[in-house]
Protein backbone atom coordinates (compact mmCIF):
# COMPACT_ATOMS: atom_id res chain seq x y z
CA UNK A 1 0.00 0.00 0.00
CA UNK A 2 2.76 2.45 1.03
CA UNK A 3 4.39 1.81 -2.37
CA UNK A 4 0.99 2.34 -4.71
CA UNK A 5 0.73 5.37 -2.42
CA UNK A 6 3.45 6.96 -4.28
CA UNK A 7 2.44 5.53 -7.71
CA UNK A 8 0.68 8.43 -8.60
CA UNK A 9 2.46 11.28 -7.57
CA UNK A 10 5.91 9.61 -9.00
CA UNK A 11 3.55 9.30 -12.36
CA UNK A 12 2.77 13.39 -12.72
CA UNK A 13 6.06 14.23 -11.27
CA UNK A 14 7.61 12.30 -14.46
CA UNK A 15 4.57 13.59 -17.08
CA UNK A 16 5.37 17.04 -15.27
CA UNK A 17 9.21 16.69 -16.06
CA UNK A 18 8.30 15.85 -19.78
CA UNK A 19 6.09 18.72 -20.02
CA UNK A 20 8.30 20.85 -18.52
CA UNK A 21 11.38 19.86 -21.15
CA UNK A 22 8.36 21.36 -24.26
CA UNK A 23 7.81 24.35 -22.01
CA UNK A 24 12.01 24.89 -21.20
CA UNK A 25 12.28 24.69 -25.27
CA UNK A 26 9.20 26.73 -26.08
CA UNK A 27 10.39 29.27 -23.83
CA UNK A 28 14.07 29.80 -25.34
CA UNK A 29 13.11 29.10 -28.76
CA UNK A 30 9.64 31.75 -29.09
CA UNK A 31 11.02 34.87 -28.56
CA UNK A 32 13.46 34.25 -30.90
CA UNK A 33 10.67 33.66 -33.34
CA UNK A 34 12.24 29.70 -33.87
CA UNK A 35 9.25 27.03 -33.59
CA UNK A 36 9.40 24.25 -30.90
CA UNK A 37 7.73 22.08 -33.32
CA UNK A 38 10.19 21.81 -35.86
CA UNK A 39 13.59 21.29 -35.64
CA UNK A 40 15.85 19.20 -33.30
CA UNK A 41 17.49 20.61 -30.23
CA UNK A 42 21.05 21.75 -30.71
CA UNK A 43 23.52 23.14 -27.83
CA UNK A 44 23.57 26.72 -27.78
CA UNK A 45 26.88 27.63 -27.90
CA UNK A 46 28.23 25.17 -30.12
CA UNK A 47 25.21 24.08 -32.21
CA UNK A 48 25.83 20.30 -32.12
CA UNK A 49 22.36 18.56 -32.43
CA UNK A 50 21.92 16.67 -29.42
CA UNK A 51 21.00 13.19 -28.96
CA UNK A 52 17.93 11.46 -27.15
CA UNK A 53 20.24 10.75 -24.61
CA UNK A 54 21.21 14.01 -23.92
CA UNK A 55 17.41 15.39 -24.07
CA UNK A 56 16.17 13.43 -20.83
CA UNK A 57 13.80 15.45 -18.73
CA UNK A 58 16.19 16.70 -15.49
CA UNK A 59 18.85 13.50 -16.15
CA UNK A 60 20.67 14.60 -18.64
CA UNK A 61 21.52 17.89 -17.11
CA UNK A 62 22.34 16.54 -13.83
CA UNK A 63 24.62 13.57 -15.40
CA UNK A 64 26.37 16.11 -17.49
CA UNK A 65 26.63 18.64 -15.08
CA UNK A 66 24.83 21.52 -16.51
CA UNK A 67 27.31 21.34 -19.61
CA UNK A 68 27.43 20.13 -23.11
CA UNK A 69 28.96 16.84 -23.91
CA UNK A 70 30.74 18.46 -26.74
CA UNK A 71 31.89 21.72 -25.89
CA UNK A 72 31.39 22.12 -22.26
CA UNK A 73 29.61 24.99 -23.13
CA UNK A 74 26.94 25.56 -20.37
CA UNK A 75 23.36 24.14 -20.72
CA UNK A 76 20.43 26.76 -19.51
CA UNK A 77 19.54 26.67 -16.38
CA UNK A 78 16.12 27.24 -17.25
CA UNK A 79 15.46 24.24 -19.05
CA UNK A 80 16.27 22.56 -15.82
CA UNK A 81 14.28 24.96 -13.61
CA UNK A 82 11.02 24.23 -16.12
CA UNK A 83 11.66 20.88 -15.77
CA UNK A 84 11.98 20.77 -12.28
CA UNK A 85 9.06 22.84 -11.27
CA UNK A 86 6.42 21.50 -13.59
CA UNK A 87 7.48 17.83 -12.00
CA UNK A 88 7.00 19.54 -8.28
CA UNK A 89 4.00 20.72 -9.49
CA UNK A 90 2.36 17.39 -10.55
CA UNK A 91 4.29 15.49 -7.98
CA UNK A 92 2.82 17.98 -5.55
CA UNK A 93 -1.04 17.80 -7.38
CA UNK A 94 -1.40 13.69 -6.97
CA UNK A 95 0.52 13.34 -3.49
CA UNK A 96 -1.87 15.90 -1.62
CA UNK A 97 -5.31 15.99 -3.92
CA UNK A 98 -7.99 13.72 -5.06
CA UNK A 99 -6.91 11.91 -8.71
CA UNK A 100 -9.31 14.70 -10.82
CA UNK A 101 -8.68 18.23 -8.80
CA UNK A 102 -4.91 16.91 -8.78
CA UNK A 103 -5.01 16.62 -12.98
CA UNK A 104 -6.97 19.71 -12.89
CA UNK A 105 -4.34 21.72 -10.59
CA UNK A 106 -1.73 20.36 -12.90
CA UNK A 107 -2.68 21.12 -16.08
CA UNK A 108 -3.58 24.86 -14.74
CA UNK A 109 0.57 24.69 -13.19
CA UNK A 110 1.75 23.51 -16.78
CA UNK A 111 -0.38 26.12 -18.78
CA UNK A 112 1.17 28.94 -16.05
CA UNK A 113 4.78 28.13 -16.16
CA UNK A 114 5.84 29.09 -19.44
CA UNK A 115 3.75 32.59 -18.81
CA UNK A 116 5.53 32.71 -15.26
CA UNK A 117 9.18 32.36 -17.17
CA UNK A 118 8.09 34.48 -20.39
CA UNK A 119 7.29 37.34 -18.40
CA UNK A 120 10.12 37.29 -15.85
CA UNK A 121 12.48 36.86 -18.95
CA UNK A 122 11.28 38.89 -21.34
CA UNK A 123 8.70 40.58 -19.56
CA UNK A 124 6.21 39.36 -22.48
CA UNK A 125 3.12 37.50 -21.72
CA UNK A 126 1.39 35.74 -25.08
CA UNK A 127 -1.84 36.10 -25.84
CA UNK A 128 -2.42 32.58 -27.06
CA UNK A 129 -0.88 30.96 -24.00
CA UNK A 130 -3.28 33.14 -22.43
CA UNK A 131 -6.17 32.39 -24.57
CA UNK A 132 -4.89 28.58 -23.77
CA UNK A 133 -5.54 28.84 -20.05
CA UNK A 134 -8.74 30.86 -19.83
CA UNK A 135 -10.23 27.91 -22.23
CA UNK A 136 -8.89 25.07 -20.34
CA UNK A 137 -10.05 26.86 -16.89
CA UNK A 138 -14.06 26.61 -17.47
CA UNK A 139 -13.34 23.00 -18.40
CA UNK A 140 -11.29 21.67 -15.69
CA UNK A 141 -12.93 24.25 -13.24
CA UNK A 142 -16.23 21.55 -12.13
CA UNK A 143 -13.51 19.60 -10.82
CA UNK A 144 -12.21 22.30 -8.59
CA UNK A 145 -14.84 24.40 -7.82
CA UNK A 146 -17.70 23.34 -5.46
CA UNK A 147 -21.04 23.79 -7.11
CA UNK A 148 -19.57 25.25 -10.01
CA UNK A 149 -21.56 27.81 -12.30
CA UNK A 150 -19.95 28.35 -15.59
CA UNK A 151 -22.01 32.01 -15.79
CA UNK A 152 -20.62 32.74 -11.90
CA UNK A 153 -16.79 31.90 -13.24
CA UNK A 154 -17.30 34.21 -16.17
CA UNK A 155 -18.54 36.83 -15.10
CA UNK A 156 -15.91 36.59 -12.06
CA UNK A 157 -13.47 36.51 -14.69
CA UNK A 158 -14.94 39.01 -16.93
CA UNK A 159 -14.83 41.31 -13.78
CA UNK A 160 -11.17 39.83 -12.57
CA UNK A 161 -9.99 41.58 -16.00
CA UNK A 162 -12.07 44.64 -16.18
CA UNK A 163 -10.99 45.76 -12.69
CA UNK A 164 -7.09 45.54 -13.21
CA UNK A 165 -7.91 46.93 -16.61
CA UNK A 166 -9.39 50.04 -14.85
CA UNK A 167 -6.33 50.43 -12.59
CA UNK A 168 -3.93 50.22 -15.26
CA UNK A 169 -5.51 52.64 -17.13
CA UNK A 170 -6.26 54.92 -13.76
CA UNK A 171 -2.47 54.58 -13.03
CA UNK A 172 -1.49 55.80 -16.80
CA UNK A 173 -4.20 58.52 -16.21
CA UNK A 174 -2.65 59.83 -12.79
CA UNK A 175 1.12 59.15 -13.53
CA UNK A 176 1.30 59.49 -17.49
CA UNK A 177 3.13 56.72 -17.66
CA UNK A 178 2.40 52.65 -17.89
CA UNK A 179 2.62 51.02 -14.84
CA UNK A 180 1.27 47.73 -15.77
CA UNK A 181 1.39 45.70 -18.96
CA UNK A 182 -1.73 45.39 -21.15
CA UNK A 183 -1.49 41.62 -20.87
CA UNK A 184 -1.88 41.55 -17.36
CA UNK A 185 -5.34 42.35 -17.01
CA UNK A 186 -6.20 39.12 -19.41
CA UNK A 187 -4.08 36.72 -16.98
CA UNK A 188 -5.80 37.97 -14.14
CA UNK A 189 -9.14 37.38 -15.58
CA UNK A 190 -8.10 34.09 -17.23
CA UNK A 191 -6.78 32.83 -13.91
CA UNK A 192 -10.11 34.16 -12.31
CA UNK A 193 -11.69 31.56 -14.34
CA UNK A 194 -10.03 28.46 -12.14
CA UNK A 195 -10.51 29.37 -8.65
CA UNK A 196 -13.63 30.29 -6.63
CA UNK A 197 -14.52 33.64 -7.19
CA UNK A 198 -13.81 34.30 -3.17
CA UNK A 199 -10.57 33.20 -3.68
CA UNK A 200 -9.93 35.83 -6.57
CA UNK A 201 -8.84 38.71 -3.55
CA UNK A 202 -6.33 36.46 -2.21
CA UNK A 203 -4.64 35.80 -5.53
CA UNK A 204 -4.31 39.93 -6.20
CA UNK A 205 -2.93 40.17 -2.53
CA UNK A 206 -0.41 37.01 -2.95
CA UNK A 207 0.60 38.32 -5.91
CA UNK A 208 1.31 42.25 -5.00
CA UNK A 209 3.32 41.04 -1.81
CA UNK A 210 5.46 38.32 -4.31
CA UNK A 211 5.51 42.03 -6.47
CA UNK A 212 6.80 44.10 -3.56
CA UNK A 213 9.18 41.31 -2.39
CA UNK A 214 10.94 41.67 -5.73
CA UNK A 215 11.08 45.17 -5.55
CA UNK A 216 12.42 45.08 -2.16
CA UNK A 217 15.41 42.56 -3.57
CA UNK A 218 16.00 44.48 -6.48
CA UNK A 219 16.40 48.03 -4.36
CA UNK A 220 18.77 45.78 -1.54
CA UNK A 221 20.99 45.07 -4.68
CA UNK A 222 21.00 48.63 -6.51
CA UNK A 223 20.63 51.70 -5.03
CA UNK A 224 19.74 53.92 -8.01
CA UNK A 225 17.01 51.40 -8.97
CA UNK A 226 13.57 53.54 -10.08
CA UNK A 227 11.86 52.50 -13.23
CA UNK A 228 12.78 49.42 -13.84
CA UNK A 229 9.52 46.94 -14.64
CA UNK A 230 8.36 44.16 -12.54
CA UNK A 231 7.45 41.21 -14.60
CA UNK A 232 3.89 41.29 -12.62
CA UNK A 233 2.77 38.52 -14.93
CA UNK A 234 4.97 36.36 -13.05
CA UNK A 235 3.37 37.24 -9.46
CA UNK A 236 -0.02 36.63 -10.65
CA UNK A 237 1.35 32.97 -11.84
CA UNK A 238 3.55 32.03 -8.66
CA UNK A 239 0.47 33.17 -6.96
CA UNK A 240 -2.32 31.37 -8.76
CA UNK A 241 -0.86 27.83 -7.58
CA UNK A 242 -0.24 29.03 -4.25
CA UNK A 243 -3.54 30.20 -4.12
CA UNK A 244 -5.05 26.93 -5.69
CA UNK A 245 -3.19 24.37 -3.39
CA UNK A 246 -4.38 26.35 -0.60
CA UNK A 247 -7.98 26.29 -1.39
CA UNK A 248 -8.07 22.35 -2.21
CA UNK A 249 -6.22 21.38 0.69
Amino acid sequence: MIAASWLLPLAGGILGAIFGSFIGALCSRWPGGRSVMTGRSQCDQCQRTLSAMELIPLLSFILQQGKCRYCSGAVDSDQFGAEMLAALIGAAAFAFLPVEPAAATAIMGWLLLPLIFLDYRHLWLPNRLILLLAVAGPVAGHTLIPGYQLTVQLLAGAGAFAAMELLRHGFKWLRGKEGMGAADPKLFGAIALWLPPLAIPYLLLVASGLGLLMLFLLRSKDAAFSDKMLPFGTMLGIAAIAVQFAVLL
